[in-house]
C-alpha cells in the first residue's frame, strides 16, 4: 500500500513537471506576440492628415451608405405596391373575360400574359389545373397559405413565393416570361364561373421592379465611390492645409537651441485652436528663457558672493605665508578676518543648498502642531537680547494653534525681523503682531525703517536682489534671505503682502492657516 502511495505520488510529479512545458511554451508565445505586437504599433505611424481624411470619409461613407439604403427601401415599397396594383388590374381583365365566355379565353390570357409579362394558371374547385400559360403544365403550382415553403404572406390574397423558373441569362432574357430572379408575387383569389368555383392565380416574377432596383443601386453605389473619392482627394488636401501651420511649428521647434531661446512661433494670420498652441508654446519659452536666464543671474550673482570671502582668505593666507607668522598682530587680524570670511561662505552655502533643496522638492518639512503666539513671543525676546538699539514690542499676539515645522517658520519670521534691524535707524520701531482672522493667523512685521522704493518692491524677494546696492557689511547679506522666507511660507499654504514707502517704513503681512 505504501508503495502504491509513493508511486501515484511519483506519476503526479512527472504529469505536473511535464505540464509544465507547454504552459511555459504558451507563456512565451504570448509574451513574443504581444512584444511583436508593440513594436508594430510604434512601427506603425499615421499622419494627422491620414487619420483626419479617414474619419471624414467613414462619417460620410456611412451617411451616403444610410441614405442610399433608405432611397432602396423606398423603392421596394413603390415598386411592391406597384405590382400589387398591377397583378389586381390583370385579375380584374382575366375574371371579366372568364365570365363573359363558357371556354376559357386562351389567347386573350396569353395575350395578357404576353404583355404583362406575367403567369397566368386556373384552377378547378378541387385546385387542379384547367390552364396555365406556364410553359409546362407540371410547373403550375396551387399556392396558398398551407403550402408556405418559404413563402411571404402579403395580406389575405398576395404573397412571395420562391420560384423556381427557368433562368436564362441571354441579353432578351428580360423580356422571357418565364426567367425569374428567384422571387415573385402571387395573386391567389377565387371566382364564380359556369356555376362552379374555380381559382385563378396571377404570378408576376418582378422582372422589371428587381431589374430597376439592380441599376438603381449600381447606379447609386457608383454615385457613392465618386463622391467618397472626391472627399478623400479634397478631405486630404484640406487637412494638409489646415495642418500645415503645424509642421512649420514643428519646424521652428526643431531650430531651438539654448542658443536661441528667443525664437518665437509665429502667431499672425490663423484664428483658431493652433494659435492658441502657439501663443501657449511662445508663453512656455518665454518662462523657459526666463528661468535660463535666472538660472544664469544665480550662478554668476553665487559665483561673485564666493568669489569675495574666497579672495579675502586667499590674501590673508597670502599675507601670513609671507611675513605673517612672526607678526603677531597680523596673525590674529589674519586668523580673525579667515573665521569671518569662512563664516559667511558657510553661511551663503547653506542658503544656496537650501534653495537648492527647495527647488527640487527635497527640503524636510517636519509639520508639528505648536501655538504661534509662543514662537513670537520667544523670538521678540530673542530679539531684545540681541539688539538694543531700536524699540521691538509685540502690541497684539492672539492664542494661535498652527501645524507647521516651527524651525522653519521661526528662520522665516527672523528673516523679515533682521531685515527690518538693519534698514531700520537706530531709535526705530520694530512691531511684531498676530491676529486671528477667520481660519487663518495674520502676521504683521512693521517698522519705521528707510523703506523700500516702488522700483524695487516687486523684485525683493527674487535671489541675489539688493534694493540697497551700495550696501556695507553692517547691513547687507547675500540678497537670499526673503528668497528662502518666501519658500517658506509658500510651503505652508501662507501668502505674503509688502507695503512700503521711502523714509516712512516697512509693513510685511503674512498669513498662515490655523487649525
Amino acid at each position: 500500500m505504501k508503495n502504491k502511495d509513493e508511486y501515484i505520488k511519483l506519476v503526479k510529479w512527472i504529469i505536473r513537471r511535464i505540464a509544465i512545458v507547454p504552459v511555459f511554451l504558451f507563456k512565451k508565445v504570448i509574451s513574443l506576440i504581444r512584444d511583436l505586437k508593440n513594436r508594430f504599433v510604434e512601427k506603425l505611424r499615421f499622419s494627422l492628415t491620414f487619420k483626419i481624411t479617414i474619419v471624414y470619409m467613414s462619417i460620410i461613407s456611412l451617411i451616403l451608405i444610410l441614405l442610399s439604403s433608405v432611397i432602396i427601401g423606398g423603392f421596394a415599397i413603390y415598386a411592391g405596391w406597384n405590382a400589387e396594383n398591377n397583378l389586381q388590374k390583370d385579375y380584374q381583365l382575366i375574371s371579366d373575360y372568364l365570365k363573359e365566355n363558357t371556354e376559357i379565353p386562351v389567347e386573350k390570357l396569353n395575350r395578357i400574359s404576353k404583355l404583362d409579362n406575367i403567369s397566368i394558371s386556373v384552377f378547378d374547385e378541387n385546385k387542379n389545373v384547367l390552364y396555365t400559360t406556364e410553359n409546362e403544365q407540371s410547373s403550375a403550382i396551387f399556392y396558398d397559405e398551407s403550402v408556405q415553403q418559404r413563402n411571404i404572406i402579403l395580406n389575405e390574397n398576395y404573397m412571395i413565393i420562391k420560384d423556381k423558373g427557368k433562368i436564362y441569362v441571354d441579353w432578351d432574357y428580360l423580356n422571357h416570361k418565364d426567367n425569374n430572379f428567384g422571387y415573385a408575387m402571387m395573386l391567389s383569389n377565387r371566382v364564380h364561373w359556369q356555376s362552379k368555383d374555380i381559382y385563378i392565380q396571377v404570378k408576376d416574377r418582378l422582372i422589371d421592379e428587381i431589374f430597376s432596383g439592380i441599376v438603381l443601386a449600381s447606379a447609386l453605389l457608383f454615385i457613392d465611390i465618386i463622391v467618397i473619392i472626391i472627399v478623400l482627394l479634397a478631405g486630404a488636401r484640406a487637412s494638409r492645409k489646415t495642418l500645415k501651420p503645424i509642421q512649420t511649428m514643428t519646424n521652428t521647434v526643431e531650430n531651438i537651441t539654448i542658443k536661441a531661446l528667443d525664437t518665437r512661433l509665429n502667431i499672425r494670420g490663423s484664428q483658431d485652436e493652433l494659435k492658441d498652441l502657439a501663443r501657449t508654446f511662445n508663453t512656455m519659452l518665454d518662462r523657459i528663457q526666463q528661468s535660463y536666464e535666472q538660472q544664469n543671474q544665480f550662478v554668476s550673482d553665487a559665483s561673485h558672493e564666493l568669489r569675495t570671502p574666497i579672495s579675502v582668505i586667499q590674501g590673508y593666507a597670502n599675507m601670513l605665508d609671507r611675513w605673517g607668522k612672526d607678526d603677531k598682530s597680523i596673525l590674529e587680524e589674519s586668523i580673525s578676518a579667515i573665521k569671518t570670511e569662512s563664516e559667511s561662505m558657510k553661511s551663503l552655502i547653506e542658503k544656496l543648498l537650501f534653495l537648492a533643496r527647495g527647488d527640487k522638492n527635497t527640503q524636510k518639512v517636519e509639520k508639528e502642531e505648536f501655538y504661534l503666539n509662543e514662537l513670537i513671543d520667544e523670538i521678540v525676546k530673542e530679539t531684545k537680547l540681541i539688539d538694543n538699539t531700536h524699540e521691538i514690542k509685540s502690541e497684539k499676539n492672539d492664542l494661535t494653534k498652527i501645524n507647521a515645522d516651527y524651525k522653519l517658520i521661526k528662520e522665516a519670521l527672523r528673516v523679515f525681523i533682521d531685515n527690518s534691524i538693519k534698514y531700520t535707524p537706530e531709535g526705530g520701531n520694530i512691531k511684531i503682531n498676530s491676529v486671528l482672522q477667520d481660519n487663518q493667523v495674520l502676521i504683521s512685521v512693521e517698522d519705521t525703517g528707510m523703506g523700500i522704493s516702488k522700483e524695487d518692491l516687486p523684485h525683493i524677494f527674487d535671489r541675489f536682489y539688493r534694493a540697497d546696492k551700495s550696501r556695507t557689511k553692517q547691513t547687507g547679506g547675500t540678497g537670499l534671505g526673503l528668497a528662502i522666507a518666501k519658500w517658506i511660507i509658500f510651503k505652508h499654504n501662507g501668502k505674503i503682502t509688502v507695503e512700503s514707502r521711502i523714509n516712512v517704513g516697512t509693513k510685511i503681512d503674512i498669513t498662515l492657516p490655523i487649525i
